[in-house]
């Protein structure tokens, strides 16, 4: 799990207590010791797992988190001065560096000086190296990295494998790597004392050790002096205050000048080795990240074409996932003129989200927001900042409707139809959502009203509302947000209510620079993580534990009491099935505006439109000018209009008659290589769907960096889907959302939108592609 402390904090930590424990006046054996026991307390990833085994003679770590590829392996050289320094103190770093990179990291357990003095360790890494060979992994998917006198350790060992006429590895990663034994260049001297790890006795202390007391003279322990040339590619990070920062400033111009390929991260204000502390420290990690999308970006074998259709939360972020990592050429296609989904879509008085900001946003972005529970204008420009961050814009096609896609099994490829011309593409992402459709009832006699009638998802701005007569049908989401905005300027406004939902208070309160500031940046997890934990505690009331959702109920009932006085209009808006069988809302302003003298609660059904309002169905004429419909959407309707066929000429929506269904809401048999984002039963009746497309958006990823990496088509196996399907429809027949009928489920009764857990849940069974789940040609 990975923590963000200050930067302040963490480089005074390294500098009170790792500093010290790489002191050499403390003995070798009190020095590693000390260095393993703060490498074993340092943060790793969520499933990590740590293998004792050997490599070419020696122990070794193999490390793994969920979704690693064994068939893309890293050969680590851990640093230490070459005196310390084990599998154990790397752990972390190793461990970050397998999910950054995708692969399993072998961290390799080289004999140290003075025990065991050069040539000792660059043997122990040539038999690691060989050994990997051996094993039949292909040299193209060996990536070979080190940090500190283990980046020493890998380009000495690039140019012995060069030398012996052996096969390089395909990429290789250094993090401030010793390279001058020397100890000639200036900026030794420049940042003693900046740096907050590493001094130059050490340096001393370790080319003593390692050399025993002699001077570098074998061409292996002077690379800066070396041909260049010919070398894999090269990804460099260093700290810009550290004391051997001049090694890679030198490595990387030598390298150029040699003609080679090299990236080069130069880390402003950061010490030598920073990245160790990557489940420390933010800029570590995304330092890791990048060397990792480097690395992998090199073993990749193609570059793979990915469509995305839907530029909101999912399209924006799944293309920014995808420009991360740099192994696909990827396409957003948007039917509308601009980003943002049903944020663009929804522009009615009173739009905001029901979700805190803290919540609902990407986790890596936590956004500018004016308050607490995000209006639409802040959303919509939060989405497009991000993909503008992101230089996502230029993958961007707007005014592009994708109307079909095919997959051609011949060619491994989809073949998409769109309003500006065809394309293909190896991978099809549909991130359409599942409320970008809204359902607008067939009310007898519509047509004949002359007055204004839109949805609120079709917000007509060009209409005057002050003064007017407002029919307004649906009390939904939509509605208890736009009917307290416009109640006020009106002259009478009719509610027609098919069916009361429960409403619970909404703790909204607006934001200032200096609040923003402290809590949205030093304190953004620690919200994020109580309102998650406030989402799950409804989510387990909705389905395991019933009884959490009686707090909902007493919240809705004393809300209720409070705000209207009305005995007979609070027994009209009362509901009548169990809280959270349709969607519980989130408003403080929803009673208080059926309470106005001007707004009126109707319950009979509507029987007709006429030219002068709606009738109700006791003969009852609402007189009105205006009729606006907050009725939903048309949720069933996944992908719909897009047709898409799979194999064999399987069309998806005749496969979907029954209702929807998907592996894990994202794979379905019968399509290869297609992703879906929002899809069956990814809905949380309490959470952030922000975060469940997070979860989807990093399985789907993991999908197409199989395909980058070799494979041709995947596709979810039949009976591992139906056994998810299975599993989800049993567990939701003992959800509260079985006892009535709501927008989560088909005419038949079936459960197609809601997943049946906790985010907590989802993201643990989304946390890596099971091979094993899957056909892969």
């Amino acid at each position: 799990m990975r923590l963000t402390l200050p930067c302040a904090a963490v480089r005074a930590a390294t500098r009170l207590l790792v500093a010290p424990a790489l002191s050499p006046r403390l003995p070798t054996p009190v020095s590693r010791a000390l260095v393993d026991l703060q490498g074993r307390l340092l943060p790793v990833p969520r499933g990590t797992r740590s293998t004792s085994s050997s490599l070419g003679g020696r122990p070794s770590v193999r490390v793994s988190v969920p979704g690693s590829r064994d068939d893309r392996p890293v050969l680590f050289l851990h640093g230490g001065g070459y005196v310390v320094g084990s599998p154990a103190s790397h752990r972390s770093l190793g461990a970050w560096l397998a999910e950054a990179t995708g692969g399993t990291v072998h961290l390799l357990d080289y004999r140290l000086a003075p025990e065991h003095p050069y040539p000792a360790g660059l043997d122990d890494a040539e038999r690691a190296f060989r050994a990997l060979l051996d094993a039949g992994y292909s040299p193209q998917r060996i990536a070979l990295a080190g940090d500190s006198a283990g980046g020493g350790l890998a380009v000495a060992l690039l140019l012995r494998l060069r030398a012996a006429g052996l096969p390089l590895p395909g990429s290789v990663g250094l993090i401030s790597p010793w390279l001058d034994l020397d100890l000639t260049d200036p900026a030794i001297a420049r940042n003693t004392g900046r740096d907050a790890m590493l001094g130059p006795g050490l340096l001393r202390a370790g080319k003593r050790s390692y050399l025993r007391g002699g001077e570098a003279v074998d061409p292996e322990l002077r690379p800066l002096e070396a041909d260049l040339s010919g070398l894999p590619p090269l990804h460099v990070v260093a700290g810009a205050d550290e004391v051997l920062v001049g090694d890679a400033d030198r490595l990387v111009e030598r390298v150029r000048a040699a003609g080679g390929a090299v990236t080069y991260t130069r880390a402003e204000g950061m010490w030598h080795d920073h990245v160790l502390e990557a489940g420390l420290l933010g800029r570590a990690h995304a330092d890791l990240r990048e060397l990792g999308a480097a690395i992998r970006h090199d073993q990749a074998e193609r570059r793979v074409r990915v469509a995305v259709v839907g530029a909101g939360f999912g399209g924006i972020g799944m293309g920014v996932a995808l420009r991360e990592d740099d192994l696909a050429d990827v396409t957003v296609l948007e039917k509308a003129p601009q980003v943002g989904g049903v944020w663009r879509d929804n522009t009615y008085p009173g739009a905001a989200c029901d979700v805190p900001s803290n919540l609902y946003s990407y986790s890596f972005a936590p956004g500018d927001w004016s308050r607490r529970f995000a209006p639409q204008p802040d959303i919509l420009r939060y989405l497009r900042t991000v993909a503008a961050d992101h230089d996502l814009e230029r993958d961007i096609r707007l005014c592009t409707e994708v109307t079909g896609a095919t997959w051609d099994d011949d060619a491994a490829v989809w073949r998409i139809r769109t309003s500006g011309g065809d394309l293909e593409a190896e991978a099809l992402v549909a991130a359409c959502g599942q409320l970008s459709h809204p359902a607008t009832p067939d009310l007898p006699g519509v047509e004949r009203f002359p007055g204004p009638v839109f949805h609120s998802a079709r917000w007509d701005d060009t209409v005057d509302l002050k003064g007017k007569r407002i029919a307004v049908v649906g009390t939904g989401a939509s509605a208890i947000q736009f009917v307290p905005a416009i109640a006020p300027d009106a002259e009478q406004v009719t509610v027609f209510q098919r069916s009361a939902p429960y409403v619970i208070p909404k703790p909204d309160r607006p934001y200032g620079p200096r609040a923003f500031s402290l809590r949205f940046r030093a304190w953004h997890r620690t919200a994020r993580t109580f309102w998650a934990g406030f989402f799950e505690f409804g989510a387990l009331g909705f389905t395991a534990i019933r009884p959490f959702a009686s707090a909902f109920g007493l919240l809705h009932r004393a809300q209720l009491r409070l705000q209207i006085p009305d005995a007979g209009l609070r027994e009209r808006i009362a509901p009548d099935y169990p809280v959270g069988c349709k969607r519980v809302l989130i408003s403080s302003d929803w009673f208080r505006a059926l309470a106005r003298p001007n707004v009126d609660v109707v319950t009979e059904k509507i029987s007709e439109v006429t030219e002068e309002g709606v009738v109700a169905a006791d003969g009852t004429l609402h007189r009105a000018d205006v009729i606006i419909f907050g009725t939903g959407f048309r949720t069933q309707d996944f992908l719909a209009p897009m047709q898409v066929v799979g194999r064999e000429g399987r069309e998806l929506s005749a496969e979907w008659r029954e209702g929807a269904r998907a592996h894990l809401g994202i794979t379905v048999p019968g399509f290869p290589n297609l992703f879906l984002l929002y899809g069956p039963n990814t809905n949380v009746g309490s959470g952030s769907i922000v975060h469940m497309l997070e979860c989807q958006i990093r399985y789907a990823r993991e999908g197409i960096r199989r395909l980058a990496t070799g494979t041709r088509s995947l596709e979810v196996r039949p009976d591992a889907a139906t056994a998810y399907d299975t599993e989800m429809q049993s567990r939701l027949t003992d959800s509260v959302w079985t006892e009535c009928v709501s927008w989560y489920r088909t005419d038949s009764g079936r459960i197609t939108n809601n997943w049946p857990g906790t985010m907590l849940e989802y993201r643990r069974r989304t946390s890596a592609l099971d091979e094993g789940e899957y056909v892969t040609t």
